[in-house]
């Protein structure tokens, strides 16, 4: 019965060591008060992803906790939920581009990765109340999310996200090439949505992985087809294999049953602040599910002073 109480320390154990990855400083600024320092800050951001709470609630948790407050370094007082807003939007979103990509030094190297968007739901309001009060219902603001997994794992490893609709390819390009600075996946999945001949020509030259990517209009012919690698993957197209692309579904539906598909903040700053550590929280949910542990050689003085 000892997992369960001490899961937390296990997320701080992981979110320490993301952060020694990242080569992150304790203290944003040499003027800082350093009354708490940048990972306990973060850390109780992704740990109230991760329990679903408000910030009333974490403080609460927090507050009556005696044990997790020792292991953070909480020793004398805790932060109020103030600070950590304010954290949160003045933090810059480089860092946690950081922080997701250290996964790819906890992580086994993937070998097969797909690329899908999906919609986190902005507004709290239920469809009955919409319609009641007379608000717009059918079409809601949403944050487009889309990233690129490891669907061996069901881990996320780069991520972008849009609140202006656009095609999915606009954001693909650029999410491609930041994934092959970091990782070299053999294959590619991802639906005719993405059926561009620049993302082909990426996913080869710059990736490294074969594209697996199912093409519009199935009747035309190869050579009517335009688009030199949309060609050449043409008549060499596995479609029981493409069937592996189902799994960044799964994902989708993994991702959003276990840490909601809604976001309370009303910014943009804080509203993208917000999936992203959700995003880590999941990433590293996913590797205690999995068994991956690490080891932390350091006192935890040394983690928070």
């Amino acid at each position: 019965m000892k997992v369960i109480p001490d899961k937390y320390k296990k997320v701080a154990d992981f979110c320490y060591k993301l952060f020694r990855i990242a080569q992150l400083p304790l203290h944003s600024s040499k003027f800082s008060n350093k009354i708490y320092s940048q990972f306990q800050h973060l850390f109780l951001l992704i740990y109230k992803q991760y329990k679903k709470y408000t910030y009333e609630e974490l403080l609460t948790d927090l507050a009556n906790n005696k044990e997790l407050r020792h292991y953070l370094g909480f020793s004398r007082k805790i932060p109020h939920y103030t600070t950590l807003i304010k954290f949160a939007k003045r933090l810059p979103r480089k860092i946690l581009d950081k922080l997701l990509l250290a996964f790819k030094e906890i992580i086994p190297k993937p070998k097969e990765v797909a690329m899908d968007a999906t919609g986190i739901t902005l507004d709290n309001a239920s469809s009955h109340y919409c319609k009641r009060t007379g608000i717009p219902y059918k079409k809601r603001p949403f944050m487009k999310l889309m990233l690129i997994a490891d669907i061996e794992r069901y881990i996320i490893l780069v991520a972008k996200q849009r609140k202006k609709t656009r095609h999915d390819t606009i954001d693909a390009k650029p999410l491609l090439k930041k994934l092959s600075k970091h990782y070299k996946p053999d294959v590619l999945y991802a639906d005719r949505g993405f059926d561009d001949e620049k993302i082909f020509k990426i996913s080869f030259e710059e990736v490294g992985a074969y594209p697996l990517i199912f093409q519009k209009n199935q009747d035309v012919p190869k050579h009517r087809r335009k688009g030199y690698y949309r060609k050449k993957t043409f008549t060499v197209f596995d479609y029981g294999r493409y069937l592996q692309r189902n799994k960044i579904e799964t994902l989708n539906s993994m991702f959003k049953r276990k840490f909601g598909s809604r976001v309370k903040s009303r910014l943009d700053l804080l509203q993208k602040f917000e999936i992203m550590t959700r995003i880590i929280a999941y990433n590293i949910d996913r590797l205690i599910n999995i068994g991956i542990k690490i080891f932390i050689f350091v006192f935890r003085s040394e983690r928070v002073s």
